[in-house]
């Protein structure tokens, strides 16, 4: 008798595999294929051979507007949660929104299903709010240490890998492969990033850490924004420089028209943040078609204190735009992006620009990366 309970436990195992197998085979083959752009964490784990463990902006309900039926639902952790895709210039998919009811699949809508991690989602930096299988990537022994070098370092370049996702028609995600983008971002922050004219209080908020969330009040900001952006009669060097370097074996043209307005400055969390970028920033500007070898690289000085990289931050009853350091807001993030506009018909017919997306490592007003 055990022997034959133990034969027909081994045999439903052996069919849950099977049946895993096939599920996982079948999305593959008959899933809808797509890119979306990840951030590599931790390369290693001993016990279970080498693999890449994966972050997307998709894993953070900060990343995108939320749809939730009702609109003052509260999730849980182990909800369901659906990421509905749209394709972004250049061929990668991000998230459109999020919403906690199922999409109709007859409507042709690509959407990822995942489930909630945390009661508390959508707080803090780099939040994995929301997993939905994809999150590790493995590998052959060895390959991930070089994954990891590939990827990059804090505070120098880095590529970003594009997972590779067959998605079924319910939601259901596969990880099948990666590639690189062909272009590496980095940051470089000056020593003497912060203001040069400093109050007592600001030395003191130097103190507080950089997860930490605004602990001064609308009003104090406004109050003091006029003594710390008031400028040194030392000259220093711009407090941040951006770096774009073609990784590729090809050449590759962005537009980045006068004033560096390919790129912008914009909070981490677009959806839920204060700070936005002020109207009539870089408008009406022409092509500015920048060409990159293999191997060469773009280095532009963003000096916070001029108004192209300012930003405005909403208050109660108004909007304050200034330099992001003289907020004094040190719990708030903020990255250099680039993102490729749509191709157009009043779009230089002679170049071809490169299609895509650069977002580089967040920083806050102390001059701290993530």
């Amino acid at each position: 008798m055990r022997s034959a309970v133990i034969a027909v436990c081994v045999f439903a195992q052996a069919l849950a595999l099977a049946y895993m197998v096939y599920g996982r085979e079948a999305i593959i083959s008959d899933g809808t294929s797509i890119s979306i752009a990840t951030a590599p964490l931790d390369p290693r784990d001993p016990f279970r051979g080498d693999f890449v463990r994966l972050r997307y902006g998709l894993n953070s309900l900060a990343h995108a507007p939320t749809r939730w039926t009702p609109a003052d639902a509260e999730l849980r952790k182990g909800d369901k949660v659906y990421a509905v895709l749209q394709e972004r210039p250049g061929g990668l998919h991000d998230v459109a929104y999020f919403t906690n009811v199922e999409p109709d699949s007859a409507t042709d809508t690509l959407f990822l299903r995942g489930r909630l991690r945390t009661d508390n989602p959508g707080i803090g930096l780099n939040r994995v709010d929301v997993g939905y299988g994809i999150e590790q990537l493995f590998v052959e022994q060895g390959r991930g240490i070089d994954i990891e070098e590939r990827q990059g370092v804090r505070g120098g370049l880095q590529t970003a890998m594009h997972a590779r996702v067959s998605v079924s028609s319910d939601g259901t995600a596969v990880l099948t492969g990666y590639d690189w983008n062909a272009l590496a971002i980095g940051i470089e922050i000056a020593d003497d990033f912060a203001l040069n004219r400093q109050t007592a209080d600001d030395n003191e908020m130097e103190q507080v850490e950089a997860d930490s969330p605004m602990t001064d009040t609308p009003e104090s900001i406004t109050e003091t924004m006029a003594e710390t952006s008031a400028p040194s009669s030392k000259p220093s060097a711009p407090p941040l420089t951006l770096t774009i370097s073609n990784v590729a074996d090809q050449s590759v043209t962005l537009d980045n028209p006068g004033d560096d307005c390919g790129f912008h400055l914009e909070p981490v969390n677009r959806t839920t943040s204060r700070y936005l970028e002020p109207e009539g920033i870089c408008a009406d500007m022409r092509n500015g078609p920048v060409t990159l070898m293999p191997g060469e690289s773009l280095s532009i000085a963003v000096d916070l204190a001029l108004p192209r990289w300012h930003m405005s931050l909403k208050l109660e009853e108004s909007i304050r735009t200034g330099d992001v350091r003289s907020f004094r807001d040190h719990g708030e993030w903020f990255r250099l992006v680039y993102r490729s506009a749509e191709p157009s018909d009043s779009a230089d017919k002679d170049t071809s620009f490169w299609q895509g997306e650069l977002i580089s490592q967040a920083f806050n007003a102390l001059g701290q990366i993530d």
